[in-house]
């Protein structure tokens, strides 16, 4: 794992454990974007388990939120996921617009955002991970938008997501998803 990459991981926990307070001052939510390159995921996630592990040491009461397992949980217990796979084959242009609506609820604040929102209820931190399944139907920008009043100021919510920070938007894959522009970004070259 690069150096550079160690020592944000570790701006993260400073933040979350030592400096709460800093990381909503000055944009009003709790939220941190770490950024990744995507060929890094197997490591990320390696790190990220290390990272709850620190945390959960240091007493926090800490909500992992895989969003690739959140994502198929919400489409199984909504009864759909086997037609969103068949849909997927046949269909991408209608699994893209049923996905915003079953997940995104048209946003307002949806499934995805409220099984957050209803983890940082009971966390002192939470962090949110395998976001790379969000794309193309969702953004991280979208979703922390849904979160922005429904969640607690004092609990600092995580986004790991694969992505680049380019002239101030994420973008994954090489296209520009829009910036959540209250989030503190701690992004990589």
């Amino acid at each position: 794992m690069p150096f550079d990459f160690q020592q944000r991981l570790e701006e993260v926990e400073r933040l979350v454990r030592d400096n709460r307070d800093e990381v909503g001052k000055r944009a009003g939510v709790p939220f941190i974007v770490f950024t990744y390159d995507p060929a890094d995921e197997i490591e990320v996630d390696e790190e990220i388990r290390n990272l709850i592990a620190k945390l959960e040491y240091h007493d926090q009461v800490v909500a992992d939120i895989d969003m690739r397992d959140l994502v198929f949980t919400t489409l199984d217990e909504r009864g759909i996921l086997d037609n969103v796979i068949d849909l997927e084959r046949r269909d991408r242009n209608q699994l893209l617009d049923g996905l915003k609506s079953s997940l995104l609820d048209d946003g307002k604040i949806g499934k995805l955002a409220s099984a957050i929102a209803s983890n940082a209820e009971e966390a002192d931190t939470v962090i949110v991970y395998r976001m790379g399944i969000l794309y193309p139907f969702a953004s991280a920008s979208m979703l922390m938008g849904q979160l922005e009043t429904n969640t607690p100021d004092d609990t600092p919510i995580v986004f790991c997501y694969p992505a680049k920070v380019d002239d101030k938007s994420l973008r994954f894959l090489n296209e520009s998803e829009g910036t959540y522009y209250r989030a503190r970004v701690i992004g990589h070259e």
